[in-house]
């Protein structure tokens, strides 16, 4: 975390926030908060400590109920950046895999996922919902299964440009 903070804000800040992460485990929260809506924005790409970077900015949803539920769905995601295909199918994925995909697509590929229900009869995109949220019961992740609605939301506002 060190190397992501040292190139998201000046020396003088880098070192009082690090100080401050570490001396002061109170104010851990809007540590998370400046360095989310820096990461948020920056114009740089950032290469370094992807999976920090999405830890960040999913600790900025106003819904979350722990800091576990945000771990896992920048898990989620980063899980899903090198797919091919990322849409789910209900005869070939199961668990985790599953409920995962369905999150995804309908976070990023709602409309995709639309077209297909409307034009070669694939379940409807209320289909999916049901399903991942069902999934994230099952699979012992109920927060997000409570929460399925915002992240759907959520995501594409936070990570899409």
């Amino acid at each position: 975390m060190p190397a992501l903070i040292d190139s998201l804000f000046p020396k003088s800040e880098s070192d009082a926030i690090r100080k401050l992460w570490k001396e002061d485990v109170g104010s851990r929260h809007l540590l998370k908060e400046a360095i989310a809506q820096k990461i948020i924005g920056s114009d740089e790409i950032l290469n370094q400590m992807p999976l920090t970077q999405l830890m960040f900015v999913a600790s900025l949803s106003p819904f979350a109920s722990s800091d576990e539920e945000c771990t896992n769905i920048a898990t989620i995601v980063y899980w899903s950046v090198n797919k091919r295909d990322i849409f789910p199918l209900i005869t070939c994925h199961r668990g985790k895999e599953l409920a995962f995909r369905c999150l995804i697509s309908l976070s990023f590929f709602e409309k995709a996922l639309t077209k297909k229900w409307k034009r070669r009869g694939a379940p409807s995109p209320s289909y999916y919902r049901a399903i991942g949220i069902n999934t994230f019961n099952q699979i012992g992740m109920p927060e997000i299964g409570v929460h399925f609605h915002q992240w759907e939301g959520f995501l594409p506002e936070m990570l899409v440009i």
